[in-house]
């Protein structure tokens, strides 16, 4: 329950705020959100979850609301406050300039530290070992199945100097302090991996920049990191953060965490990555069995060549499109399950078989002396081979589940290459269509509370869709919807009069080139959002020279650029105009004068192209439910509002919202569309 000290933090808090902050407004909603906030997590309402939903218009102050509400009750409650971002710029913000602030005016002492995965930090033994000075050692590289090709002298100076900057404490070992970062392929045989590292039996272990941090994050109130790494870690079992229970969760820009999710709950792996694997296995245990003079293994070679051969034939006759193939919701055919379950026993007896001689070669090496150079090459091959297999047997497990007829099943597929040797690669696919069970167990059902929060969390004016991808059950928790701040019935809100359907691509583009011509002003600032590259382009390609100002087209540069160039024509007194895609419809912030006019070429509805959005159709018309009602239309209501959001910055913005697509009046669900927008004034022209 709240105390009065408790209260009184959280007031002394805010009135800090009040003060520290230059930019301060003093908002009704914002109040509201830091009450709703405080009472869920100290659970004030009966019979429910310390779970919120906030939907925080922009200007709203939902990053301080949070941080006033959340750092006095972890510290209250001796929980760690772990707030997680979509996105590396959100990130940055929340680092470099809200936490700095919340220093400032929190009642509260705490201290702070940023959160990355494993593999962004170096691992100084491997480091070490491919010095320019130890490379020369025949056990590094020969044999090294890590290793397609030796590193060149290039590659070595430049590990050398990263060793020395590293040893001399000029660099920190993370891959994002670094000048000049080596290439993936080079970075990935030094970077800290769970299953190379050798933890506290590592000489090393007391320098190491991923333990150091580890140790930081441990100490501190405050971990800020992203949602990416919030689920890898806790699906792999929390080696950055602590356990769930433990933890207050904020999640920022939480509609996108649904995404993030299943992206976590797929896996794949190729059938000539099978092969090359149980060739790894083999040679790995041939090196342990060498040297520590152990029975020798089984060969499984022969039989998984065999095996996958035989099914790669069974591939071969599939019906493809584009390369793929989709797999029916009612299951895998007998003929390739049965060959995946061969598959699987033998990579099953070969794990087994490999973790025999690597319990064998541990226990060889605390009683034998061995050069380093050798025992480290071999301890990592190790680790690459339980990385692999594990991986592996991890995927024809998953692809192999007899489908519940009580759930959402999975979407399996394969995905055909052709390599080098003209010779054909399968890659064998499963991912989950619904991770609301999974989210439901590792998080929600777990946490000692949790905040999400966006400017957009709603769709068509509901938190349904939330719940149905979070599995959030809305009995349970708290919701909450703050009025925006700003003044949209400012804001036209134009529905073009257009001839041309969305769906006549051909039609549609030159009309909405020939509309753009007349509609732009080229004094002033315009961003034009379209919903593919295609129609983007050709458009530029119409309009390109009747324009007098800067068309900035993205692709052309960065994202960062365009936003920097389009500022600065602005500040010179020009216009420019922007031609974006979805992520323009995001993120971007152009405030005031920098955006006086935002086009939307037509409706962004997501197509089911990808196997696991076709999956999801499939399973939801079996079910005799409307996937268009209960995805599409919704997703493009939050995409719709997102776009829009793109004008109305500060309470003084304004300026003119145009969309070139007539599905807004002559389809059924345009009103729903319409309805859910912020209080524009629209007009139908």
């Amino acid at each position: 329950m709240l105390t009065p000290k408790l209260k009184q933090q959280i007031r002394d808090s805010f009135d800090g705020a009040k003060t520290q902050l230059s930019n301060f407004s003093n908002r009704s909603s914002q109040n509201k959100m830091i009450a709703e906030i405080s009472k869920t997590l100290m659970s004030e309402y009966p019979n429910k979850n310390p779970i919120i939903c906030v939907e925080a218009p922009t200007g709203t102050g939902k990053t301080m609301a949070y941080l006033v509400s959340c750092l006095p009750i972890a510290k209250t409650r001796n929980k760690k406050l772990v707030i997680a971002s979509a996105n590396v710029a959100l990130q940055e913000q929340i680092l470099n300039k809200d936490i700095v602030e919340a220093k400032k005016y929190s009642s509260v002492d705490f201290e702070y530290a940023l959160a990355k995965g494993r593999s962004r930090y170096v691992c100084i033994r491997n480091l070490i070992n491919l010095t320019e000075e130890n490379s020369n050692s025949p056990a590094l590289f020969e044999d090294a199945l890590l290793w397609d090709e030796k590193p060149t002298k290039s590659d070595l100076d430049q590990l050398s100097d990263m060793a020395d900057s590293y040893t001399s404490t000029k660099w920190s070992g993370e891959i994002d302090d670094l000048e000049r970062p080596p290439d993936n392929s080079l970075w990935q045989k030094i970077a800290c991996n769970r299953f190379t590292c050798n933890s506290k039996n590592c000489e090393f272990y007391n320098d190491c920049s991923f333990f150091k941090a580890r140790k930081k994050a441990s100490q501190s109130d405050v971990i800020i990191a992203n949602h990416d790494l919030v689920l890898a870690d806790i699906i792999n079992g929390n080696n950055v953060l602590p356990d769930v229970e433990d933890c207050i969760f904020v999640f920022d820009e939480a509609h996108h965490l649904s995404q993030k999710a299943l992206s976590h709950f797929s896996v794949g792996g190729s059938t000539e990555f099978m092969k090359t694997s149980i060739r790894q296995f083999q040679s790995a245990t041939d090196q342990i069995i060498k040297i520590t003079k152990s029975k020798t293994s089984n060969n499984y070679i022969e039989k998984v060549d065999i095996a996958i051969n035989d099914l790669s034939d069974l591939l071969t006759d599939l019906d493809y499109s584009d390369d793929v193939f989709l797999f029916p919701i009612t299951g895998i055919s007998d003929e390739i399950t049965n060959l995946t379950k061969q598959i699987f026993i033998l990579f099953n007896s070969a794990y087994n078989d490999f973790y025999e001689q690597k319990e064998h070669w541990e226990e060889y090496v605390k009683t034998n002396k061995i050069e380093q150079a050798t025992t480290d090459n071999l301890n990592n091959i190790i680790g690459q081979n339980n990385q692999n297999l594990s991986s592996i047997l991890s995927l024809l497990t998953t692809f192999n589940q007899t489908p519940d007829p009580s759930k959402p099943p999975s979407s399996n597929w394969i995905s055909c290459s052709r390599l080098a040797n003209k010779k054909n690669n399968y890659q064998l696919n499963s991912a989950k269509i619904d991770v609301s069970s999974s989210l439901d167990q590792m998080i929600w059902s777990k946490a000692a509370g949790v905040v999400l929060t966006s400017a957009t969390l709603t769709a068509l004016g509901s938190f349904n869709r939330l719940n149905q991808q979070l599995g959030l059950a809305p009995s349970e928790n708290q919701y909450l919807r703050l009025a925006s701040p700003f003044n949209h019935n400012s804001v036209e809100f134009k529905i073009a009069k257009f001839k041309a359907s969305p769906t006549n691509t051909f039609d549609h583009t030159q009309e909405v080139a020939l509309e753009l011509k007349n509609r732009i002003d080229t004094k002033s600032a315009t961003l034009v959002l379209f919903a593919s590259n295609s129609q983007m382009q050709n458009v530029a390609d119409v309009i390109e020279k009747s324009i007098d100002c800067e068309l900035l087209i993205q692709g052309e540069y960065s994202k960062k650029n365009i936003l920097e160039r389009h500022i600065e024509n602005r500040k010179n007194g020009k216009g420019s105009i922007i031609f974006g895609l979805d992520s323009f419809a995001e993120g971007v912030d152009l405030k005031g004068d920098n955006l006086n006019h935002v086009f939307i070429a037509k409706l962004r509805f997501s197509v089911p192209t990808s196997p696991i959005e076709m999956t999801t159709q499939s399973y939801l018309e079996s079910l005799n439910r409307n996937s268009f009602m209960e995805i599409s239309l919704p997703d493009a209501s939050l995409r719709l509002i997102q776009a829009s959001g793109r004008l109305i910055r500060t309470e003084t913005d304004t300026g003119t919202i145009t969309i070139f697509d007539n599905r807004l009046v002559n389809k059924f669900y345009g009103k729903l569309l319409i309805e859910a927008l912020p209080e524009f004034k629209v007009v139908i022209e």
